[in-house]
């Protein structure tokens, strides 16, 4: 039986754990969630190969960077600007109720172009740094949707 599959983005939400009132002064249009990454293989190649070139995984792995882009009100620059390089809790969650909590920091809060007639809007960029408060190494905490 083929799993359930996410068949329309609307009511996907972004957290900020310390910078509620920025989600209440701008408005997610798009949003990339965080990706993995396993990083370049190890080339293990040596001299007593006999006709391949060889590689092993890495033993780490990365998670990428998330973004959105979002409408806003000028007024929410300021918080945008406070969230710049805060290193919190960040919660992606999606329609069906799954959620993804993970560290992270707004790298960028980038305004568009103010055009007459359209909405502003502004790039934003997500980076995870897995690394909680303190300093510790913290996985990316999964719950379940309602599928």
């Amino acid at each position: 039986m083929k799993a359930d599959t996410l068949k329309d983005g609307k009511g996907t939400t972004i957290t900020f754990a310390d910078h509620a009132n920025l989600f209440l002064r701008i408005d997610p249009t798009s949003i990339t969630p965080p990706g993995m990454e396993g990083g370049d293989p190890i080339d293990t190649t040596s001299l007593s190969n006999t006709s391949y070139r060889t590689k092993y995984p890495q033993s780490l792995m990365e998670m990428t960077n998330g973004s959105f882009t979002a409408a806003y009100d000028p007024d929410a620059m300021e918080d945008a600007y406070a969230a710049i390089n805060d290193n919190n809790l960040i919660t992606f969650t999606f329609p069906d109720g799954m959620a993804v909590a993970v560290w992270g920091y707004l790298k960028t809060f980038t305004p568009g172009e103010v055009v007459v007639g359209e909405q502003p809007t502004a790039e934003c960029e997500i980076v995870i740094t897995l690394e909680n408060a303190s300093s510790v190494e913290t996985a990316p905490d999964w719950e379940a949707g309602s599928a």
